[in-house]
């Protein structure tokens, strides 16, 4: 797919066919699927966030209680990939975002794969200054913090340590910027 339409033409496709779908609909849900599995290119990543795909996952994520527990899955694994992009993480970063939020309230979402790939997105945005500040005038240490004595009173040391690790994060400095390439 990707070879014969390239990313911005099969991003393009696959963002306005979920655009164009009202409600949380099997179609809207598969081309998510499609769109998830095809943004693990960085070519296909990049596509996405120039055509404002962190917006729209977020925008939906921000009702995750309404959707199906596969668009929920989709999405924030979506989610994930692009914010390991800068451009993902800028835009994140920008004053509207509500990226935050909606990544906190994923935190107690009932599926582990969820709370997994919303540990990654704020593992990977969490390297940027203006969120952690943002984060901590939100409360998210402390959530973290008592999110990590819930997962050890349930014997899920997995989830408790990425929890710290997330949380060590916020007290961490920025990591040095990387060289320009060399031509």
């Amino acid at each position: 797919l990707v070879q014969g339409l390239g990313a911005e033409g099969l991003v393009s496709r696959l963002l306005g066919a979920i655009r164009g779908e009202q409600g949380d609909t099997r179609v809207r849900q598969h081309t998510l699927g499609c769109l998830q599995k095809c943004s693990l290119r960085r070519g296909v990543q990049d596509a996405a966030i120039t055509a404002g795909a962190v917006e729209w996952t977020l925008s939906i994520l921000q009702d995750a209680d309404r959707l199906s527990e596969y668009t929920t899955e989709y999405a924030t694994a979506l989610l994930l990939n692009l914010t390991l992009r800068t451009g993902g993480k800028d835009r994140c970063e920008a004053p509207h975002s509500r990226a935050l939020e909606a990544l906190m309230e994923l935190l107690e979402h009932d599926s582990p794969q969820v709370k997994q790939y919303a540990h990654g997105s704020l593992y990977s945005i969490l390297t940027r200054d203006s969120l952690k500040e943002r984060a901590k005038s939100l409360g998210l240490e402390e959530m973290l913090h008592a999110l990590a004595d819930v997962y050890r009173s349930q014997l899920n040391e997995p989830l408790g340590a990425q929890v710290d690790c997330i949380a060590q994060l916020l007290h961490q400095p920025p990591p040095p910027p990387r060289p320009p390439p060399t031509p």
